[in-house]
């Protein structure tokens, strides 16, 4: 196929991927309310008055102790999982009454209501605000992360703007392997074609010249 024409068809076949990636590239310079839509959550920490005494067993493999809104959590790490535990027997907690997750969840989004609002409901490790935002909490780490609309606005920019289009993994990697040979494909061409033009300036320049 002749290069020009292969070029031409290349530049037809990339135009949405190119605009887009152009489109989203300069969303990402600005990211405006970027700070707020991955604001990373944390259960607020209380200084510890004073700790009971543990009796380590041998499989566990780290020990935390802190305090919370909801009073002292004694957790430790079996098997690469974190457990809550009765600091008197040893015995593991359960998760408390949603209530009480509640309660906690609204004390680590008390600094910013305008955003976080109140939380109304929680299941499951998630729970809903009155503002839309959820809020996934994890028991066993006492971690938490939220995701509004803006949250998830950014993740689909990001999905545009690496190619992510179909939600299937193995099928939007390939698709991106193939959009960038393609595009590297069409900045080849596009060389070829500028040295042929040069070559060709330069022969019809020689041409002109008076011969000596």
């Amino acid at each position: 196929m002749n290069i020009y024409i292969l070029h031409r068809y290349l530049g037809y076949l990339l135009i949405l991927p190119v605009v887009l990636w152009a489109l989203t590239g300069a969303f990402f310079l600005v990211k405006p309310g970027y700070k707020n839509a991955y604001e990373q959550l944390q259960i607020i920490s209380y200084p510890l008055d004073s700790t009971l005494p543990l009796s380590p067993l041998v499989e566990w493999q780290a020990i935390a102790i802190n305090r919370s809104i909801l009073g002292s959590h004694y957790r430790v790490k079996v098997a690469n999982k974190w457990l809550h535990i009765n600091p008197l027997d040893n015995q593991t907690l359960s998760e408390p009454s949603s209530q009480s997750i509640i309660n906690l969840l609204q004390d680590a989004i008390k600094h910013n209501p305008a955003r976080y609002g109140s939380v109304l409901s929680y299941q499951d490790g998630v729970a809903v605000t009155n503002t839309k935002v959820k809020l996934m909490f994890d028991w066993s780490r006492l971690s938490l992360r939220q995701q509004g609309a803006d949250s998830r606005f950014f993740n689909t920019m990001y999905d545009i703007h690496y190619l992510r289009w179909t939600g299937n993994k193995v099928f939007d990697q390939w698709f991106g392997y193939i959009g960038l040979g393609l595009l590297a494909l069409m900045a080849l061409t596009g060389v070829v074609m500028v040295k042929k033009s040069m070559r060709k300036v330069d022969a019809e320049v020689d041409m002109k010249r008076p011969k000596q």
